[in-house]
């Protein structure tokens, strides 16, 4: 193990397996496979060595020599729950944005631990540079400069990260409760009525009376395409004042 004080070099820049002692017999890949089955079963603070040490049958100071720090082992589950799905630039940058949003809610989903992990400072693992390089080709030539190319995937993410939190909270209020949505909606329907038969909350009463498509699914759906609305008009206003400036 290694000391907080003294971190080392990146993980990234380390030998993919011990320089000394026994010939290895597992992998960082391995491990990270392990630890993302764990964390999708019974969350982020059920991982451990001394777990992932007893589902693979040794022990925990053997994995040490290929992940000495826990955030070695945060950083190659992140790098590996994301993957690298393949996705090619169509022509159509709204399409190629609906499916990049939908695949990164769809990875986020699968791993509820993923979220939160992810947020703030980047872990530059070579998954997540690639499928940077990726997703920032979706953009590429449309005449932006890289910072609003970067702050479209951005604003994407964060979105999305943000809109994955909330489905998961929900679903654990849901467990603790023993409530589902309907179920709890039902619930405080007297009280919403109570609300509106005030007068003093007309917004409430177009929410309850007016909206529609309150699943998750559908707030997804509706949401992604104001974003992306509000990108395409980023888009029209910056190129042509980029093509002038030129």
């Amino acid at each position: 193990m290694i000391s907080a004080s003294d971190p080392g070099p990146v993980i990234w820049l380390r030998p993919t397996k011990p320089a000394r002692g026994p010939v290895p017999g597992y992998s960082r890949e391995r491990i990270a496979e392990v630890a993302i089955a764990i964390a999708d079963a019974e969350g982020i603070e059920a991982v451990s060595m001394r777990r992932i040490a007893a589902e693979l049958g040794t022990g925990a100071m053997t994995l040490y020599r290929y992940l000495p720090a826990k955030e070695d082992l945060y950083a190659v589950m992140i790098d590996q729950a994301f993957g690298l799905e393949p996705q090619d630039a169509s022509g159509d940058v709204r399409a190629d944005l609906d499916t990049l949003a939908r695949r990164y809610r769809s990875t986020l989903l699968r791993h509820p631990w993923l979220a939160g992990m992810a947020a703030g400072r980047p872990i530059m693992g070579p998954n997540l540079l690639r499928g940077n390089e990726r997703d920032l080709a979706l953009l590429d030539g449309h005449d932006l400069p890289i910072e609003e190319m970067l702050g479209v995937l951005n604003l994407i993410r964060h979105w999305v990260g943000g809109e994955v939190q909330d489905e998961l909270a929900d679903r654990e209020a849901a467990r603790r409760s023993g409530l589902d949505r309907d179920a709890w909606q039902a619930r405080m329907a007297p009280y919403m009525r109570s609300l509106i038969e005030t007068g003093e909350f007309p917004y409430l009463e177009r929410m309850i009376y007016e909206a529609v498509g309150t699943g998750h699914d559908e707030r997804f759906a509706h949401g992604l395409s104001i974003l992306l609305d509000g990108i395409e008009a980023r888009f029209a206003a910056i190129a042509p004042s980029r093509r002038t400036a030129d």
